[in-house]
């Protein structure tokens, strides 16, 4: 069985640009809505954003729709930080950990991840239009789009989804999390980290330090602004080379 996590401000189905066509004939695939995505109508307060409380909601709607098979994980940012969670909790037997573009570190509120708050502070305090005027004036902003214009543009959404508003609170405290400790990062099952060029959002010595505490693979797609659909077709023929064989 698979599992397939997504990332902050995202929903289940962003799954499918990084697994389609990778996923063998015959296994079920689960990808859950976290907490205030997608289909999810959950909320809650700050202590139900945490990275062990979102964690076990997917492990426990592992244990409801499982089939008792080992499992395969491929998690995409926050989802890789979960996927790392769930692997390490004993609570299922693994067959192998896709950890895709991680982002969260060992430090609270890293410098990658700042821009989140600040999403969630421009829905406080504005609406979604003039708060799009605002992030795109913010130094924040400008820093990524000089080195991504993509990954800039693709933060705008954060503001103008629906419920974006209602469920700001995700931007606010998810990026306070840290993802492991230093020497504690470690996961029974065969694992690999991919990464992306030019990702300020998911920078490679991020990706770099999750594969050196591994000790596992990396390997780095093309850039999103040199081509999304290049991109992901990379993902997808990375993805389906690691699944070969899960049941």
């Amino acid at each position: 069985m698979l599992l397939a996590i997504h990332g902050l401000g995202s929903d289940s189905s962003a799954m499918r640009d990084y697994l389609a066509g990778a996923v063998p004939a015959g296994v079920r695939v689960l990808a859950p809505d976290l907490r205030a995505h997608g289909a999810n109508p959950l909320i809650g307060g700050p202590d139900d954003f945490a990275i062990d409380a979102l964690a076990d909601e997917v492990a426990d709607a592992l244990v409801r729709h499982g089939d008792g098979t080992p499992v395969s994980i491929v998690g995409v940012s926050l989802g890789a930080a979960l996927a790392a969670r769930i692997a390490r909790s004993g609570r299922f037997p693994l067959d192998r950990v896709a950890l895709v573009r991680p982002a969260f570190t060992t430090e609270p509120l890293p410098a990658n991840l700042a821009i989140f708050p600040l999403l969630g502070r421009l829905l406080e305090e504005h609406r979604p239009s003039r708060a799009l005027e605002r992030l795109r004036a913010s130094g924040a902003w400008r820093a990524i789009a000089h080195e991504s214009l993509a990954h800039a543009r693709g933060l705008e959404a954060q503001l103008t989804q629906p419920l974006a508003v209602e469920r700001r609170i995700r931007l606010l405290e998810i990026p306070r999390n840290v993802a492991y400790a230093r020497g504690a990062l470690r996961i029974a099952a065969p694992t690999v980290v991919l990464a992306s060029e030019r990702d300020p959002v998911h920078p490679l010595h991020v990706a770099e330090a999750w594969r050196d505490e591994l000790d596992c693979r990396m390997l780095v797609s093309p850039a999103r602004d040199d081509g999304e659909a290049r991109m992901f077709a990379w993902f997808q023929q990375q993805l389906g080379s690691f699944l070969v064989g899960i049941r």
